[in-house]
């Protein structure tokens, strides 16, 4: 199934018990359901200053790069039930030199949807290309300014006209795999949120499948720390109704949080979460117990009597449901 359908179904699907309902489905008919986010490298060429790579405290202590020999143990240890494998989530995974047996890997496990998040700074269109060839279905590009002067104000160490030119190279490359989609993800503050009225307008000769704005989060001592979204809250229905405007006129798909999600913070949808990610990277392996060189996902959930733990929540107190909300999937597909 289409990983964005998934989303659309939880969406859609207001009662959390018939959530974990069709969670159990998928579990015990062996469905693909899990969503893998990896890391293969901690390290990154920019330092964001809305992301931890702008405390040098923390650079110093995140090292690390996941070992090429271990990929096929990571395949059958969990990617026969992934639905889908994010490369990319926090690092920059354009800097591990083993990309490209990622991504074979992914494609031997019959991994539905492979995307790779990265800051675009270093795209090679050549690269790109035998990356789609091998399995890569979407490339996920992270941005913080519409305009130059943010965009490099915010993505310190990156550069707009090289951020530009990888797009250009995604565009044209689209054309030849039609079936290769582009993601953008906008993450705004009070400082960049405006420029997204411009947004259709700059990047109206790049072929995007999908936006997605979201707003700033604290993920620890970063440089820029204005979490407030005060300045935003009487301008958001504004700005929002004019880029969704533009996302149909150019083919697009939304995901952003419409504005009583955005005040809300958290949501419904989020309660599968502990069991539908999988975050990898140098130094983590999803769940602390679980001996992923040795054992396989059906194993492990086996062994922790994951079943069980689901039918429980279906029949759980509404406050036990509430209390396993967080900040993930809080947005409507538009």
């Amino acid at each position: 199934m289409n990983y964005y359908n998934l989303i659309r179904i939880n969406n859609f699907t207001k009662n959390p018990r018939l959530k974990f309902l069709g969670l159990l489905f998928f579990h015990v008919f062996k469905k693909r359901y899990i969503s893998v986010q990896f890391d293969p490298i901690n390290a990154c060429n920019l330092r964001c200053k809305m992301c931890y790579f702008s405390d040098k405290n923390y650079v110093k202590k995140l090292k690390g790069s996941f070992l090429k020999e271990n990929l096929p143990l990571l395949s059958k240890a969990i990617l026969n039930r992934a639905v889908k494998l994010q490369v990319g989530c926090g690092t920059e995974p354009t800097l591990y030199k083993d990309l490209n047996a990622v991504f074979k890997t992914a494609k031997k496990a019959k991994v539905p949807y492979v995307s790779l998040t990265t800051n675009a700074n270093l795209i090679e269109k050549d690269k790109l290309e035998y990356w789609v060839k091998n399995g890569l279905n979407e490339i996920t590009v992270s941005m913080h300014g519409v305009h130059q002067k943010t965009y490099e104000y915010f993505m310190e160490k990156g550069d707009y006209k090289r951020f530009l030119l990888s797009l250009k190279y995604i565009t044209e490359i689209k054309k030849s795999y039609p079936n290769f989609k582009l993601r953008v993800n906008y993450t705004f503050n009070e400082d960049n949120f405006k420029e997204l009225e411009d947004f259709w307008s700059m990047f109206k000769n790049i072929d995007i499948d999908y936006l997605q704005i979201r707003p700033i989060d604290n993920i620890g001592n970063t440089e820029y720390h204005n979490f407030s979204l005060k300045k935003i809250e009487p301008i958001y229905n504004k700005i929002f109704k004019k880029i969704s405007e533009g996302a149909i006129k150019n083919n697009a798909i939304l995901l952003a949080p419409k504005l009583d999600r955005l005040k809300n913070k958290q949501s419904m949808n989020s309660v599968i979460q502990p069991f539908i990610y999988c975050y990898i990277s140098p130094l983590v392996f999803w769940k602390q117990d679980f001996n992923w060189k040795n054992e396989t996902y059906n194993e492990y959930c086996k062994r922790n009597h994951w079943v069980k733990q689901i039918i429980k929540l279906i029949f759980a107190k509404k406050s036990t449901i509430i209390s396993l909300q967080n900040k993930t999937l809080n947005y409507d597909v538009i």
